[in-house]
C-alpha cells in the first residue's frame, strides 16, 4: 500500500515540477513515478494470487446467523417482569 502513496507523491511532483520548471523534475520524477506504481501495481498482484494459492479466501465474508434451536431450551425460563422476579426471589427465601 505504500507503494502507492509513494508513486502517487513522485507523479504529483513530477507533473508539478515538469509544469514549474521543467528539467530534472521531468526527467527523473515521472519515470521514477510510473516505475514505483509498476511496482506497486504488480507486488499487489502477486500478492492477491500467492493468496488465492494457499486456499485464502479473495473477498472477506461474513459470518450468518446462528441457526435456531431445533430442542426446547432446559430448565425454567428467567422471569421477565419485575413482578416474576420479586416471586421468584421470595421462593428462594
Amino acid at each position: 500500500m505504500w507503494f502507492y502513496m509513494i508513486a502517487a507523491f513522485l507523479v504529483l511532483v513530477g507533473i508539478v515540477g515538469g509544469v514549474a520548471s521543467g528539467g530534472i523534475f521531468t526527467i527523473i520524477f515521472i519515470p521514477l513515478g510510473f516505475i514505483m506504481l509498476a511496482v506497486a501495481v504488480l507486488t499487489g498482484m502477486w500478492g492477491r494470487s500467492r493468496q488465492a494459492s494457499a486456499g485464502g479466501e479473495t473477498h472477506g465474508s461474513k459470518a450468518g446467523p446462528m441457526p435456531l434451536r431445533h430442542t426446547r431450551p432446559q430448565g425454567t425460563p428467567a422471569p421477565s417482569t419485575p413482578e416474576d422476579l420479586a416471586d421468584a426471589r421470595r421462593v428462594q427465601q
